[in-house]
């Protein structure tokens, strides 16, 4: 791990005693109470548990698409709990990239013009956007289909279009919410892989929300949420297997 580029501890993510509720009265929800969690640059994390737990509650307090009452995040030494919403929204543009479980391509543009998009969010003028989408969508074994839109490629090539959108600005931090479930088991596996790959850069994280048992072992570590906190971290899949976790 390549921990001098990371966050206090060497940690890219650091977060310590986060409070997120949702609604008021009666009506109202404690989604994450009190949760520590850390990621470190180079791995990745994935976290389990069951529905409602608070994994994309946590997920995207940290990604900053989620204000929280209470608690500090901190994320490559940016403090999120002091930042303003535009300087949060600034860092996120720039820092984070998202992968979902349907994808969410935009289905009217065409396989180049979706993974451009956070390029000209960032500024970067057209040819230069295109060039580097190209590139990226090369990588991920898409060179020639460019052109085609979403509807016309497998789910599994939708989810690599995805990715290469993920990672076309570069970023530091890739989130990912249910990427595999979507897919049938090799497929899945596939998708696995590439991102075990981009999670190799030394300079970079990517954390995975998940409650697809089959990906587990791409694991580096696994922490386990129940009822709005961290219940325990493992420190590789054969350790979370052990337990007696299937």
């Amino acid at each position: 791990m390549a921990d001098t580029n990371g966050n206090k501890n060497g940690f890219a993510v650091h977060v310590r005693n986060v409070t997120k509720t949702f609604g008021t009265g009666e009506a109202q929800v404690v989604a994450l109470k009190g949760v520590d969690f850390d990621a470190r640059m180079g791995e990745l994390l994935m976290i389990v548990g069951p529905s409602g737990c608070g994994k994309t509650t946590l997920l995207s307090v940290i990604a900053g698409t989620l204000v929280f009452e209470a608690g500090e995040i901190d994320v490559f030494d940016s403090p999120l709990h002091r930042l303003k919403n535009r300087e949060v929204t600034e860092f996120r543009k720039r820092n984070v990239g998202f992968i979902f479980q349907q994808f969410n391509l935009i289905p009217t543009l065409s396989i180049l013009e979706n993974v451009s998009v956070p390029l000209l969010i960032n500024g970067v003028g057209r040819v230069k956007a295109e060039k580097k989408a190209r590139e990226v969508l090369e990588r991920m074994g898409l060179a020639g289909r460019e052109n085609d839109r979403p509807t016309l490629l497998s789910g599994g090539q939708q989810q690599r279009v995805a990715i290469a959108r993920a990672l076309v600005h570069d970023p530091r931090l890739v989130i990912c919410d249910e990427p595999t479930s979507a897919l049938d088991k090799d497929t899945g596996a596939k998708i696995m892989e590439l991102l075990r790959d981009v999670a190799r850069h030394p300079d970079r994280c990517v954390i995975v929300v998940t409650h697809d048992n089959r990906v587990f072992k791409y694991a580096d570590r696994m922490t386990e949420m129940e009822d709005g906190r961290v219940h325990k971290v493992h420190e590789n899949y054969s350790q979370y297997e052990q337990k007696g976790n299937h």
